[in-house]
């Protein structure tokens, strides 16, 4: 149903378009100075131009406790949809709305009324982005990431944990963009993070992995994008 190395090409193509975009504008931070959530935009534009429904901060279909307030559930960064007019069910919304009409008026009809139009979580792609570069800016300064490897092995496997225990996902995936040195260096740390993760047991499958070009501001000359499918409880 999704194709995990399409939507490899669709953030690569976003990364590279917003490359091209700062260097036209003469902008003085490059797309590696951007944070992870100005980058979240920028990819859920170029989902959408691609035909897809893009739905961001999305809170996930298994509260921590039963009838959870809003601010209290957790989000994930990404939710695709086939087409644009179909929003993600929240199921944990229907289960509010028939708790609600279950005792009055509207109490024989509380399951049709509560249901919402829209795409199943279980046929949608739930997508955690991490942004990570070998050089960052720290007050302003461009210098060595002190907390690379945190943000290449640890930031990625969180989010596979948490996309791994959703009992309602059946499509999941972590997302990498990585700011690096060349090619070589960003495929080498890509690998010994994939090594890592399967040392762990974390539950993953092959990585799609795209490197573009981008302009070397601070030190960094190539953005490498891995897409890693992550294993749901649909799978076992």
């Amino acid at each position: 149903m999704w194709t995990i190395d399409q939507i490899a090409d669709h953030i690569a193509e976003s990364i590279l378009r917003e490359n091209a975009r700062l260097r036209a504008e003469d902008a003085v931070v490059g797309v590696d100075g951007l944070d992870e959530t100005t980058i979240h935009p920028i990819l859920e534009a170029t989902l959408r131009a691609a035909g897809f429904g893009v739905w961001r901060e999305f809170p996930f279909p298994t509260p921590a406790k039963r009838r959870a307030k809003n601010s209290e559930r957790e989000r994930c960064d990404l939710v695709l949809t086939e087409h644009p007019d179909q929003p993600v069910i929240d199921l944990v919304e229907i289960d509010k709305r028939k708790h609600e009409l279950a005792d009055g008026l509207f109490a024989p009809v509380a399951e049709q009324a509560a249901r919402l139009e829209g795409t199943s979580p279980q046929d949608a792609l739930w997508l955690e982005v991490k942004v990570c570069g070998q050089y960052e800016f720290v007050s302003g300064i461009p210098i060595p990431n002190t907390a690379y490897t945190t943000g290449v092995v640890l930031a990625p496997a969180t989010d596979i944990k948490k996309l791994a225990k959703e009992t309602a996902i059946a499509h999941a995936a972590s997302v990498l963009v990585l700011f690096a040195t060349n090619e070589d260096t960003a495929r080498h740390d890509i690998q010994i993070a994939v090594h890592k993760w399967l040392d762990k047991s974390l539950p993953i499958r092959s990585p799609s992995i795209r490197v573009t070009p981008i302009d070397e501001r601070i030190g960094n000359a190539v953005a490498a994008v891995c897409v890693i499918p992550v294993k749901t409880k649909f799978e076992f």
